[in-house]
């Protein structure tokens, strides 16, 4: 078995409660469904999606 040494990981995590605000805003999922610039939905459900729903 083989341990992978070295590896790391970064996390960004907003500090201030400004900062969290707008990232919260930014990051909420319901504000990335629609594009306002082809006034479309941005995400598409594929068959991949939806057979992982229908298991």
């Amino acid at each position: 078995m083989q341990t992978l040494v070295g590896i790391k990981m970064t996390a960004h995590v907003p500090l201030s409660l400004e900062v969290q605000v707008e990232a919260h805003l930014l990051m909420f999922s319901r504000m990335n469904l629609l594009s306002l610039v082809i006034e479309d939905s941005i995400s598409v459900l594929t068959q991949d999606m939806i057979i992982g729903l229908y298991v």
